[in-house]
Parts: C-alpha cells; structure tokens; sequence
C-alpha cells in the first residue's frame, strides 16, 4: 500500500509540473565571449539553460548598407574525436533577407523566428532596436539517442562597403557540449512547426 501511494504521488506530482520527465540532448554553454564595435552596432546574447531559451538584443547606432554573416561550428563526439563535423560559410545578410521574402521556405522560417521579437525586415538594416525573445528551436527527444557532443561556434558580422572591403563589427565565439539530461519542459518536435491544417 506504501508503494502504491508513493507512486500515485509521483504520478500527481509529475502532472503538476506539465509532464513526465523526459531524456533530451539539451547544450551546455561553458564559454560565451561576445564582442561588438559600437561605433556601428551592440548586442548581447543570453541563454537560460533552466527554460531553456535564448535572448538576442542588439543596438545599431547606424544605417548599415551591407553585411556579411561568417558562421564556423565544429561539432565533435565527447567520446571519440576522430567524429567530428566542421561548417565554415560566409552568407550576405541582403540575400538571405531576400530569399526569405521569394522562398515559401524562407517565409516559413523568417515567419517562425519573427515571432519571437523585431527582427531585421531588408536592406539596408536600419538604425534601431532589434531582439529575439525566448526564442528556442523544435526539439525531439529521439535526439537523446544520439552521443554526447562538443561544440565550438564562431559568429562575425561583417560590414561592406562600396568595394566590398569588410570591416569587422561583431565576433562572439561559443563553446559547450550537447548532453542528455532529464527535461519536463520538452519543447514541441520539428513538426510541430507545420503550419496547421483548419
């Protein structure tokens, strides 16, 4: 009977917070070191590992006319570093704006990030406040079957100018690991952003 009570008050206790926990590869941010040059921009980047979510707020204090994002991650497993995965791309802010406004999967994503805050809209980008709020990406708890993993990600901002030479005004770097951990406040799976059928 003890044992029958101790599990119903489990079972209560677990409904009350939302659900049953749940195995979930969550990050685990160790270092983030984030760097702008306010004579064109600020920002700041902030990651509740406990919601969990990420808030982005940034400042331009000019008319910027065009800029490059750099992106480089290098994901590696924790146990076995001869698995590791490495991205390093260098993408135009007004071409990406632009596919989000020709593409039905641009509008898609822009439309799902948009409504976490005020993002940038085109070019040029325009003097003014810009943030993402409680912003987290779709989670499936199959990741949890996945090994643990480490991360490094280098982000820049580059501004061009009329002949194209770039001058740096953002550079963050991030580095954690991916590890599985019980979680009760899953957030939905990648296709729960679908858009809904009436």
């Amino acid at each position: 009977m003890l044992m029958y009570t101790l599990v119903l008050v489990h079972v209560v206790l677990a409904i009350c917070h939302g659900s049953f926990a749940e195995k979930m590869m969550r990050p685990k941010f160790k270092d983030i070191k984030i760097w702008s040059d306010e004579k064109f921009v600020s920002h700041k980047v902030v990651y509740d590992s406990n919601d969990p979510h990420l808030n982005f707020s940034m400042e331009v204090h000019q008319d910027l006319h065009d800029v490059d994002i750099h992106l480089e991650v290098r994901i590696g497993n924790k146990q076995d570093s001869l698995y590791t995965t490495t991205l390093n791309s260098t993408l135009n802010v007004c071409r990406i704006l632009g596919f989000a406004n020709k593409s039905p999967v641009g509008r898609f994503v822009h439309g799902f990030i948009r409504e976490f805050g005020n993002i940038v809209e085109n070019c040029p980008i325009a003097k003014g406040s810009y943030f993402i709020n409680k912003f987290w990406w779709p989670e499936d708890p199959t990741t949890a079957m996945l090994p643990e993993l480490e991360f490094e990600i280098v982000w820049q901002a580059m501004l061009l100018d009329a002949s194209k030479k770039r001058t740096l005004i953002m550079n963050d770097h991030f580095g954690g690991e991916f590890v599985v951990q019980d979680v009760n406040n899953l957030k939905p799976g990648i296709f729960a952003m679908l858009p809904k059928i009436a």
